[in-house]
């Protein structure tokens, strides 16, 4: 038996001794790549592994505003590039490409944690695949300049303000307009901080904001998601939990009751019934089919914030639901309305005022924003 373990060991050490070898890294020169039409120039660099020329996956993405997805499950690498996606095997010479078959030069092969693609897919492949994109000009690669469709910009609404304190709680008498501003603000440091994205708020402060501004807002800045974030509250004190909603009809009695609440200051705070009236006509001007074509997409947010919230919060989780918010109307790009909890349970009440739980809370928002940006960049670039 010591000698099986003696054995092993060393067939461990002589196999990392060759991987070593096979993967020595030499830096040999770089690659220019020009985009059309303009004077910007990218060096992608070229390194030799094993004596032969291939280059940093990553880094090629970045210059072609490209999307690339690791699947460990099924050791496969993916490529959205020009609206197409390239399917690759690890340590394979053959990947997918508009369900057909091709093969590499040399395999694509991982080191230091990074994938590499060998200097002839960029030099003749995608020159191949893409006659009209990309071509090859002596030692010069000139490419169409690539549409970054990716989420660079989102606003984050901190609901009520001002003259207008929200739901107050019932024992501690909390302000939710205070927690929104609190979370929203913690949530704009982790988005900013983590994933880079220019971060927006409707408001930073104690003020009101009408609900049309709001949008408004978002719609001028040409946001890419828009998040408005809420605390609940209801007459039956022991509810509890967190919801999550996008812009539809109400399906549920509860929603219903929500949808109310949450539109009900337009007519205390915006100037009455007439007020009322001029949201329910702004809604039948409105493109129906720009909201239509984020509804989807909506939908895939609330998911992504709700599971993520309640298993980071181990909240009641309420579900996702569907409501005709004045805030959401008008708003062409995916959006949605958190509820983080009920201020009127005493219980949720005093999580919601305390600093770490409202961290949590943020932390955990960011977390399904995260997990939904990386789909949605991987689907939109392909």
């Amino acid at each position: 038996m010591k000698s099986i373990v003696i054995k092993v060991c060393v067939l461990i050490t002589l196999i990392m001794c060759v991987n070593s070898i096979l993967l020595a890294v030499d830096i040999r020169d770089s690659l220019q790549i020009s985009i059309k039409g303009t004077t910007q120039i990218s060096k992608l660099q070229i390194i030799e592994i094993d004596s032969k020329e291939y280059f940093d996956i990553d880094q090629m993405a970045a210059i072609f505003k490209a999307n690339v997805k690791e699947e460990r499950t099924d050791k496969r690498i993916y490529l959205n590039l020009y609206d197409e996606q390239f399917i690759f095997l690890t340590h394979s010479l053959f990947f997918s490409f508009k369900n057909l078959d091709y093969k590499l030069a040399y395999p694509l092969i991982s080191y230091s944690g990074k994938y590499c693609l060998p200097k002839d897919f960029i030099t003749n492949t995608l020159p191949y695949l893409f006659k009209d994109k990309v071509s090859l000009n002596g030692k010069k690669i000139v490419i169409t300049k690539p549409q970054d469709n990716t989420i660079k910009t989102i606003v984050i609404d901190p609901g009520h303000g001002g003259k207008d304190p929200g739901a107050v709680g019932k024992r501690l008498k909390g302000l939710e307009k205070d927690v929104n501003l609190n979370v929203s603000l913690q949530l704009k440091t982790y988005l900013e901080n983590e994933l880079g994205v220019n971060v927006l708020m409707t408001r930073t402060d104690d003020r009101f904001v009408s609900l049309q501004e709001r949008t408004k807002f978002a719609n001028e800045h040409k946001a890419d998601l828009f998040i408005c974030v809420h605390t609940n509250a209801s007459k039956d004190r022991s509810s509890k939990g967190v919801e999550v909603y996008y812009l539809s009809t109400a399906k549920t009695t509860e929603a219903r009751a929500v949808e109310a609440l949450e539109n009900s200051v337009v007519e205390l705070y915006e100037g009455g019934k007439e007020a009322t009236r001029k949201y329910d006509d702004l809604a039948l001007i409105l493109s129906d089919i720009m909201q239509a074509e984020n509804l989807e997409q909506s939908n895939n947010l609330a998911l992504k914030l709700q599971m993520n919230t309640c298993a980071g919060t181990k909240s009641l989780n309420r579900g996702i639901k569907q409501a005709n918010f004045y805030v959401l109307r008008g708003a062409f790009m995916p959006a949605v309305l958190v509820e983080m909890g009920f201020i009127s349970n005493s219980v949720e009440e005093s999580f919601l005022l305390n600093q770490q739980y409202q961290e949590r809370l943020a932390r955990t928002i960011f977390e399904g924003i995260k997990s939904f940006k990386y789909r949605y960049d991987r689907i939109r670039s392909s």
